[in-house]
């Protein structure tokens, strides 16, 4: 089958997170459909990296709030969201990195995604270049645009 029902995994005991089980960090809205041809986890015991994309039924400003609020609760702490025509929350925990993406379904709904990434650290940007650039890459400076000072 393509969509795989998602419990919220908090508290839930049911067959449906059972077969989810490496998500346990992240709330999924109760009834949420797994999109398998979209989504790429890779996972570990304890631990999950890559992109989950759902299907839910809450309009995106509900979701929006949705996340806003209950990521706290996994532990997570907000870095920056936009709400727009797809909206956008970025949240960190640890040594980890979650942007959750959030726009409109096509056929009513919304679609998520959430991509769980290692947070970068250790790097500092300085005008516009990488601390430690990687010689093999060519980069120029552009020249400023007309009429703007810098």
């Amino acid at each position: 089958a393509k969509d795989t029902m998602i419990n919220s995994p908090k508290g839930s005991a049911k067959v449906g997170a059972a077969r989810f089980e490496p998500i346990r960090d992240i709330p999924i809205p109760a009834g949420a459909t797994l999109d398998n041809d979209r989504s790429l986890i890779l996972s570990t015991d304890t631990r999950w990296t890559g992109r989950l994309v759902l299907k839910a039924d809450p309009a995106m400003s509900q979701l929006f709030a949705y996340y806003g609020d209950q990521m706290r609760g996994f532990g997570w702490q907000p870095v920056a969201s936009i709400m727009g025509e797809t909206s956008v929350l970025t949240f960190v925990q640890g040594d980890r990195a979650a942007t959750v993406q959030i726009s409109n379904a096509t056929l009513g709904g919304s679609v998520i995604t959430v991509t769980m990434a290692p947070r970068q650290s250790g790097q500092t940007i300085s005008a516009g270049r990488a601390a430690y650039p990687d010689r093999s890459i060519q980069a120029d400076q552009l020249p400023p645009v007309p009429g703007q000072s810098r």
